[in-house]
């Protein structure tokens, strides 16, 4: 009864009520009922009830300002604003979910009447909202279900203003359409049976019997099994989640297995499936996915071998949906519970074990943690404040064989486990997961070949998110009236996206422009943009409107057997005798690409240097052609060299692109340094120039720098300091001596400023976990510099390469960081 009186606060805040006279109104309404002793179903009566006296009050609004979200609102305030009629038969079905005969009982209408009434609504809001697609409109009032299920309403004793008592003469919201009296439609019946025969109106068909069936016939045995094992699944579902009937049948996820149930073993059905056993078994396979528990469902195919991935997809819509719905419920009994929930405990990981350390839990607790992981769900644990928060729990589905196998399900189901990622009060995840979930998100919807249904659920994942992060809540975007930093490095790398960048890379030059505090396009987003820039993509119509997009790039393969630069001669001669970058305007990568390698091979430093394109690490033409070595012949050592339109990337507003090399030689030292395929990049006027990075190569044994690394050690053991342009790989070997003597002063002193030192026992746990004790099993070290990044800020990495035991290979990967002295290493968080 508690969880139905909470339903019609709802329903009266819905239709307009003020919150705080929610409570008064619930309780005033079950009074009046009860005292009029109305016989039959108790939740009809008591929302009917609640619709008449609402509809006394036809005026009645509220600002919606308890709920989280602003679209959200908007919904609300767009269906307060309707007829009473229509509104309340757009909350009971269009919003609250209600079926139409039950919304018809609520307002004593005929169902005919109402549908008539549902349309209505859906075209007005559809207008008050300024939303064509009616999909799209059916997913902004799920959404508004949502926020209306998250909400508290207050407790409150003030009463409601009177009004009449709600009996048989009160006026009715419509009038009723008379029906005829249940003798006289027997009797009609019985007349014309007489007439055209019985079996017109009392269907005597039947399954045949096992003895009578053919062969892939569907007999009565199997239908009275299988009807027999949806009744016994769904009882032990029900006992599975520790809930009790009634809670059992609200559920969503039940009530369409039940109504599916019925509709699959109605005479009709099993008529149409009576020559087709195979069918009806696999829909009877999909009913039982439908009743069963999350934990129920994986189970199930733990047996089941290969599934098509249209299977498949079905398979997750349904886990999906029946997930969210649990985990709205256990949130809210957890919220209700909230105080009973240890700040901290071991047992969040194994929450059926919590209830040892809530010795006074509630009952609906007690028998929620007692069930847990039949609920396919995991504590958050990312706010000590909001303890009772959830995401959902994957690891049962990725172990299973049919989910490793299935090509985009290891991105799906991550996305899944997370959702949602905000409620009314904010992010539930950090800015920085939002670049992982984009990327999956925008890959499914544009790049998965397939007519997955779950792509509607990523759509409206991604359209919420997008305007989340851009126009939600000003405390989690700005700060004192600026945006934030970590929002802004969100944006900027959000851009590297053609449907984000298409709405982000004006709004942060706007941004930019007036110290991060405003801009007009931002102002101008309106919901639903996000989603149009994304059907342009889809189309392939956007990218060509975006800074750089509008490249006529050629794809091409080249086979360098017999390849002699003529293609670029006459260009290299022209444009050797200025450096004009006009000359450039226009040219293919792939030709910019064999411009410089022919300058490599006409060993013409300078050249080359004005081929590059600008950077931080960029030296001067002078230091360049003092330092000048030759690239390893492109011709002598590679066999084909590829370019392909769809491998361009947006990093902010350059375009880059990465050339496909073939090598002759399968050497460590191409593999590692890959001196042949440097990238090619555009920011204007159609000018593509090579990516400039710093790169430096050994292949161990190299004594000569080993004995360098030696003498930097020395160096700083005796507190002296390294000149400023030691190399990285002097400054590798210097740590490895100092780790190898377990040196923590020099250790500690080659890493970067604002890092911790560490004590020697890091230092060893570190030689010991990662094989760095030592020289004699170094194979190789590779050092990476670039500020192709959209900060434009250097980032450097190393790799080590260790044999290890049985000639297997070990690589380590480490960061560092041009400091005022040189190169340091970052401290590494994985350590």
């Amino acid at each position: 009864m508690d969880q139905l009186l909470e339903a019609l606060r709802r329903f009266a805040y819905q239709n307009g009520m003020a919150a705080e006279k929610t409570d008064a109104f619930a309780k005033q309404v079950q009074e009046r009922v009860v005292k009029t002793d109305i016989t039959g179903d108790q939740e009809i009566n008591l929302y009917r009830a609640a619709a008449a006296q609402l509809a006394q009050f036809p005026d009645l609004q509220n600002d919606g300002n308890l709920i989280g979200f602003q679209e959200d609102r908007e919904s609300h305030l767009a269906l307060q604003s309707l007829p009473v009629n229509k509104r309340m038969a757009a909350v009971l079905h269009l919003v609250n979910g209600h079926k139409i005969s039950f919304a018809s009982r609520v307002l004593q209408l005929e169902e005919q009447e109402m549908l008539g009434y549902i349309d209505s609504a859906k075209s007005e809001l559809a207008k008050k909202l300024a939303i064509e697609d009616q999909q799209e409109l059916m997913q902004r009032l799920q959404f508004l279900d949502k926020s209306i299920k998250r909400i508290k309403l207050p407790d409150s004793k003030e009463p409601v203003a009177e009004s009449p008592i709600i009996d048989e003469q009160q006026k009715e919201l419509v009038p009723k359409v008379k029906k005829p009296a249940i003798w006289l439609v027997a009797a009609s019946i019985a007349l014309l049976a007489g007439v055209v025969g019985a079996s017109f109106f009392f269907d005597n068909f039947r399954l045949p019997s096992a003895s009578e069936a053919s062969e892939g016939q569907l007999t009565q045995e199997m239908a009275d099994e299988m009807e027999q094992q949806y009744e016994e699944t769904r009882e032990n579902a029900k006992q599975r989640l520790g809930v009790e009937e009634r809670q059992f049948a609200e559920f969503t996820f039940v009530a369409n297995a039940d109504q599916e149930k019925d509709e699959l073993f109605s005479r009709s059905e099993l008529q149409q499936h009576k020559d087709d056993a195979e069918l009806f078994t696999q829909q009877m396979e999909e009913l039982i996915w439908m009743i069963e528990t999350p934990k129920g469902m994986g189970e199930s195919l733990a047996n089941s071998g290969h599934m098509p991935i249209d299977e498949m997809d079905r398979f997750m819509e349904l886990y999906l949906m029946k997930t969210n719905e649990l985990q709205d419920f256990a949130e809210n009994i957890l919220k209700n519970n909230e105080e009973q929930l240890p700040a901290a405990s071991e047992h969040y990981g194994e929450p059926q074990l919590l209830i040892e350390d809530i010795p006074d839990a509630s009952a609906e607790l007690e028998q929620l943690l007692a069930a847990w992981p039949e609920y396919g769900l995991r504590f958050r644990l990312s706010d000590p404040d909001r303890m009772h928060l959830l995401t959902k729990d994957i690891e049962q589905l990725q172990q299973l064989p049919q989910f490793q196998t299935h090509p985009f399900a290891g991105m799906y189901l991550p996305l899944f486990m997370f959702h949602p990622y905000f409620d009314e009060q904010g992010w539930l995840v950090e800015p920085n997961h939002m670049i992982g979930a984009f990327d999956a998100m925008l890959y499914l919807l544009i790049d998965e070949p397939t007519d997955s249904a779950l792509k509607t659920e990523i759509e409206v994942m991604y359209e919420q998110i997008f305007w989340q992060i851009t126009k939600g809540s000003d405390s989690e975007i700005y700060e004192e009236g600026t945006v934030k930093p970590k929002i802004r490095k969100l944006w900027k790398t959000l851009s590297s996206y053609d449907p984000v960048a298409a709405i982000l890379l004006p709004v942060i030059d706007e941004m930019e422009d007036s110290g991060w505090q405003q801009s007009d396009s931002l102002d101008r987003l309106e919901y639903g943009d996000s989603l149009k820039m994304l059907k342009l993509e889809q189309q392939g119509q956007l990218s060509s409107t975006l800074p750089n997009g509008d490249f006529p790039l050629e794809s091409e393969l080249v086979d360098l057997a017999d390849f002699d630069y003529d293609r670029v001669k006459e260009l290299y001669a022209r444009f050797k005798q200025s450096y004009d970058m006009d000359l450039l305007a226009g040219v293919q990568p792939l030709d910019i690409y064999f411009l410089y390698f022919y300058a490599n091979h006409e060993k013409d430093p300078e050249t080359m240097y004005h081929l590059l394109a600008d950077s931080k690490l960029k030296p001067s033409l002078e230091q360049y052609k003092a330092d000048w070595e030759p690239i390893p012949e492109l011709t002598e050592n590679a066999l084909w060299v590829e370019i392909q339109q769809e491998m361009t990337q947006r990093i902010y507003k350059k375009v880059m692109i990465q050339p496909t090399v073939a090598y002759e030689e399968q050497d460590i030292g191409f593999r590692r340094s890959n001196p042949l395929q440097p990238a090619l990049v555009t920011e204007q006027d159609h000018i593509w120039l090579v990516q400039y990075e710093q790169q430096e190569f050994l292949q161990a044994p190299d004594p000569e720098l080993q004995k360098q690394g030696m003498e930097a050690y020395k160096a700083l053991a005796n507190q002296e300091k390294l000149p400023k342009n030691t190399s990285p790989l002097v400054v590798t070997y210097a740590l490895l001596h100092a780790i190898e003597q377990e040196d923590t002063a020099v250790a500690n002193a080659l890493l970067a400023p604002g890092t911790e030192g560490q004590e020697i026992e890091f230092w060893r746990n570190f030689a010991g976990s990662h094989q760095v004790a030592g020289f004699d099993n170094l194979r190789s070290v590779s050092f990476t510099a670039t500020d192709l990044n959209i900060e434009n800020e250097v980032d450097a990495s190393l790799e080590i390469l260790y044999e290890i035991e049985d000639a297997s290979e070990w690589y380590e990967h480490l960061n560092m960081k041009k400091t005022p002295d040189g190169w340091r290493f970052e401290l590494f968080p994985s350590y």
